[in-house]
């Protein structure tokens, strides 16, 4: 941890600790001093994510339909969608710029915005699609003035349920938000309440999931347990679409081999975009 988050994280403890102001939460837990810094992969999901495979690779052979349009991307300057940065990777943002293309949803909500939402608009743009995109944030992290969004800035908690309840099937519920689970959240509030209500068929996206691993040791001081909560939904029904992470670092070939080897790629950063779908499981009827 450098110095400045360390000195941050300190700050921000004492404030919540004397009561001064909330600053993050404190949990006591008395074999904390125990429990291993990084923990071991996640085995059984790890069988999960490696049954999904043959769909991750699919995206990647997907992604090749779109390379001119990719790579004319990476061949702009201004202020459009960079490659070149380490908010949302190179290959975060070619799956998601894949995955708008193949799906054309009429409805995209963002939780969170920055890099990812320029990426969003240009496939949308691109297909010549009519899709509508809302992104919900409280402070927006990129300068976004003349996209296409429709944005509310303000927190999670205090959204409209009507944005929600009006993502249909092939809908993209797009999600980076705190990354923290804790009562009343807007991780909380995502996974208990918009989750749960979501008709199957939509696409739901889940920024900075590093699963089947940890996350990264360098990450501790975040504090980050978003991710703690993937495998309950995986255990409920919903599947695997694409796996930045997992397609990184076991699937490295058929990354770097592909069109996210031809673009830029900031060293250092971590792809990290989970792509879940809950699939119909309630069987037709009969004829």
């Amino acid at each position: 941890m450098s110095g400045v988050k360390h000195w941050r994280r300190l700050r921000m403890g004492l404030q919540t600790l004397f009561g001064l102001r909330r600053q993050g939460f404190f949990i006591p837990y008395r074999y904390a001093d125990g429990v291993a810094p990084v923990q071991p992969v996640y085995a059984a999901l790890a069988e999960r994510f490696a049954a999904a495979e043959p769909g991750f690779l699919d995206l990647l052979r997907g992604a090749e339909g779109y390379a001119e349009a990719l790579l004319a991307i990476a061949a702009e300057a201004g202020g459009g969608p960079k490659f070149d940065q380490d908010w949302f990777p190179t290959l975060d943002a070619v799956a998601a710029y894949t995955l708008v293309r193949q799906s054309g949803p009429k409805r995209i909500v963002e939780v969170g915005s920055g890099h990812s939402t320029r990426f969003l608009a240009r496939a949308v743009q691109d297909a010549g699609l009519a899709t509508g995109i809302t992104a919900i944030d409280p402070q927006p992290r990129a300068a976004l003035t003349g996209l296409p969004v429709r944005f509310h800035n303000a927190i999670l908690q205090t959204a409209d349920p009507a944005i929600f309840a009006a993502l249909e099937p092939g809908d993209i519920l797009f999600i980076d938000s705190s990354h923290i689970l804790m009562p009343g959240t807007d991780v909380d509030w995502l996974f208990n309440r918009v989750l749960p209500a979501l008709p199957p068929g939509v696409l739901v996206h889940i920024h900075d999931i590093f699963l089947p691993d940890d996350y990264p040791a360098g990450w501790a001081w975040r504090g980050y347990n978003e991710q703690q909560a993937i495998g309950p939904l995986l255990a409920g029904g919903f599947q695997p679409v694409f796996s930045s992470h997992y397609a990184w670092t076991r699937l490295s070939s058929a990354v770097q081999g592909g069109i996210v080897g031809r673009l830029p790629q900031t060293a250092g950063a971590y792809p990290a975009s989970l792509w879940l779908i809950r699939p119909n499981l309630v069987p037709p009827a009969p004829p």
